[in-house]
């Protein structure tokens, strides 16, 4: 099975981005990358997100926050950022609730989430000084493949700065047995929240 770790921001979509389109160009590339790389080959393809979400995705938009993009209903954040990156190939949205018992029926997943949004006094929590340990911690953990240090992420501490991928990254490496490559693709943090891009290919454990 493959993953590709993938942030939410909506201004990877260049219709919004507009003036700052340039701006997050590498992080956009990289991302489109990561998902060529982990779903071309794929037969079934899983969006990982907080929560208890299980629906399919065919269609998105962000209407729901007031933008005009996309070509459905108004769907949540980081699923219309997954369904714009997967420019028509159909996935299924599986929660982190249900992750242990849903997630191994796919073989390629999206992890979709950010890190902390507190790393600089004009980020959205403002500045947090607990917020980039933490960041650097994890990206260096996924960067690695370090399963253990990620399955031991405190979640209350980086809710506490904002980061929505921490549920996410520890909910996929408790499901996963070893990880047999992985690339950092991308890390920026603009506007004071991290955003990142990975890949791992890798083998999940057994059930128990």
């Amino acid at each position: 099975m493959s993953v590709a770790f993938l942030p939410t921001t909506p201004l990877l979509i260049p219709d919004i981005a507009t003036g700052a389109a340039g701006e997050l160009g590498a992080l956009r590339d990289a991302a489109t990358a990561a998902v060529e790389d982990v779903c071309s080959n794929a037969t079934s393809i899983a969006v990982l997100v907080p929560g208890s979400a299980d629906h399919s995705l065919t269609t998105w938009s962000l209407r729901g926050f007031g933008i005009d993009v996309g070509d459905g209903e108004p769907t949540a954040l980081p699923v219309a950022i997954a369904g714009w990156l997967l420019d028509g190939r159909p996935a299924h949205v599986v929660g982190t609730d249900l992750a242990a018992r849903r997630l191994r029926e796919y073989d390629a997943v999206l992890a979709m989430g950010d890190g902390s949004a507190a790393r600089t006094d004009k980020a959205p929590l403002h500045l947090d000084p607990l917020a980039a340990p933490l960041d650097d911690a994890a990206v260096a953990a996924i960067g690695s493949a370090d399963l253990d240090t990620l399955r031991e992420l405190d979640l209350p501490a980086h809710d506490a700065v904002g980061a929505t991928g921490p549920r996410v990254w520890k909910s996929l490496a408790g499901l996963i047995a070893d990880v047999e490559a992985s690339t950092l693709l991308s890390t920026t943090d603009p506007y004071g929240v991290l955003y990142l891009v990975a890949t791992w290919h890798a083998r999940w454990a057994d059930p128990t």
